[in-house]
């Protein structure tokens, strides 16, 4: 299992690269990565349950 401190590290640093890129095709790369990394930071926050294995 990823930390969530790892996961919010890297969606600081994805958010910046995404403000200071000036290249419209890698901007929409990283705007579709940070949706990935969202989604990913919310479903690690929900509740774990054993028989789901």
């Amino acid at each position: 299992m990823i930390p969530i401190e790892l996961l919010c590290h890297e969606l600081k640093r994805m958010t910046d690269d995404y403000y200071k890129c000036k290249n419209h095709k890698i901007k929409e790369q990283i705007y579709s990565d940070i949706k990935l990394l969202s989604e990913a930071l919310f479903l690690s926050d929900l509740p774990f349950k054993d028989n789901d294995i």
